[in-house]
């Protein structure tokens, strides 16, 4: 799992990914990882401290736990995003979108699909400063699909892997708060599709897969650093957004009982309005 400081990623302030390595080797995948990587459980989250947030597919594998069968990859949109110019904390968040909607569909979309997600992902990695290992890992990567030399499972467990270990360890050429942004990204994707699939479901089959959505401190943490320091971080649009947005998420992330389906649609739409304005 990805390490993320959760209030700080939002909205761009420095934060440090906690390690100063070189860039990595391209992935290497052992037999065994070729089945696709482990599962762990969700882990909680707390604002106080660097916490651990659940990656896109460990999100996945705890919908289905709770008995909600969804598949993710089925509510992902395709994404236009052109981050060749992009402001880098713009691009950042960008990217862990397309990260993590790659990682959901990577098993069975369309080659030109994947091709666009990857060419996306490398941009993105090339206006972060990403170091040339990495592009030269996703530009190989490319060649592999476009001649069907690497299988749909394989990539899962690789970019899977990518985006827990090898994109935490990049140095972003000292920018700091690239990587807790990537993962904002990619978190803020992921509990906007996890409502609009829990609401999806007759809510006697639901088990207790809106928990996925409830994280009062978090919420809070989020809320009071807008308040603070928001209107520095963000244009002025954005953080309006948000405010309303954290606003939704802090009354119902406080719910003892379960999510209806207004309130599930309440997330979705919170959510999928501050995707919309990326």
């Amino acid at each position: 799992m990805m390490r993320f400081a959760l209030v700080l990623a939002v909205f761009g302030t420095a934060c440090s990914s906690g390690t100063e390595t070189a860039a990595p080797e391209a992935p290497a995948v052992e037999e065994a990882e070729k089945k696709g990587p482990e599962v762990a459980p969700v882990a909680p989250v707390t604002p106080d401290s660097t916490g651990l947030v659940p990656s896109i597919l460990e999100t996945q594998a705890a919908l289905k736990t709770s008995g909600v069968d969804t598949e993710l990859a089925t509510l992902t949109k395709n994404r236009a995003y052109d981050l060749t110019a992009d402001a880098p904390d713009r691009a950042a968040v960008r990217t862990g979108v397309v990260l993590a909607d790659m990682l959901l569909t990577v098993e069975n979309s369309e080659k030109d699909r994947l091709l666009a997600q990857l060419g996306t992902l490398r941009k993105g990695m090339q206006q972060l400063n990403g170091g040339n290992d990495i592009d030269a890992t996703l530009a190989e990567y490319e060649e592999q699909i476009k001649t069907d030399a690497i299988s749909r499972e394989k990539l899962l467990a690789d970019f899977d892997r990518i985006s827990g270990a090898v994109i935490p360890e990049l140095t972003f050429n000292g920018n700091e708060r690239v990587v807790p942004l990537i993962t904002a990204g990619s978190w803020l994707e992921g509990t906007n599709l996890v409502a609009q699939a829990i609401k999806d479901v007759p809510a006697e089959k639901r088990g207790d897969a809106d928990k996925l959505l409830k994280a009062p401190p978090v919420v809070d943490y989020f809320s009071q650093y807008v308040a603070d320091e928001g209107a520095d971080k963000a244009p002025e649009p954005v953080v309006a957004q948000l405010k309303t947005t954290l606003g939704t998420l802090s009354e119902l992330a406080k719910k003892a009982e379960p999510l209806t389906d207004e309130e599930l649609e309440q997330v979705a739409k919170a959510t999928g309005d501050v995707l919309s304005l990326l």
